[in-house]
């Protein structure tokens, strides 16, 4: 299959070549979408590393499974709900790990602060704020003045007089116990 026509060929086309096994074809798909499914995960995920493992996982998906593989929908629409889910996953895991609370601090809260300032009446925050209503009263302290005084990790423990590693411990609570209502607000602030 010469280059120049595998180029004219539709989604639709190159998914048909891809499950007879079709390197060429599955290139060519690969190279048409990876970028813009790359920039959708990493305006997700906030990582350079994270977003690009993301989006290879996909594309590794629908190669293992090309000979099974139905796609619905358009592929473009297709790809771009692969890549969300798992940027998802990825969300919740992050949110779930101790180990990337100052990351999640730093580069994930920020982002959630400002959609939740531009969510006020939507059913997601009311959850979310249900959620956070039902968090023990310490955590829930800490939660709150993390992200609507926007205080860092040391600056609250100064002001309530308990170590950083308190403060840390105890927004791993809140993060835990609000992993998946803050990754689905990420994921539904990125069209």
């Amino acid at each position: 299959m010469s280059a120049g026509r595998t180029t004219e060929l539709s989604d639709t086309e190159l998914m048909i070549r891809i499950q007879h096994s079709d390197m060429e074809a599955f290139s060519l798909l690969y190279h048409q979408y990876w970028h813009p499914l790359f920039s959708f995960a990493h305006k997700l995920l906030r990582s350079y590393d994270d977003a690009q493992d993301i989006v290879q996982t996909v594309f590794i998906s629908i190669w293992e499974r090309r000979e099974t593989i139905a796609i619905q929908q358009s592929v473009e629409s297709y790809l771009h709900q692969a890549v969300r889910f798992q940027s998802l996953k990825k969300l919740e895991s992050l949110l779930s790990s101790p180990e990337n609370i100052d990351r999640i601090q730093e580069e994930l809260l920020p982002t959630f602060n400002d959609i939740l300032h531009r969510m006020q009446e939507q059913d997601l925050l009311k959850q979310l704020e249900k959620e956070i209503s039902g968090l023990p009263p310490r955590t829930q302290e800490i939660f709150l003045l993390s992200r609507q005084y926007r205080l860092s990790i040391a600056e609250i423990a100064l002001k309530l007089g308990i170590s950083e590693q308190t403060v840390k411990n105890q927004l791993h609570i809140a993060l835990k116990a609000l992993r998946h209502s803050i990754a689905i607000i990420l994921i539904c602030s990125v069209n």
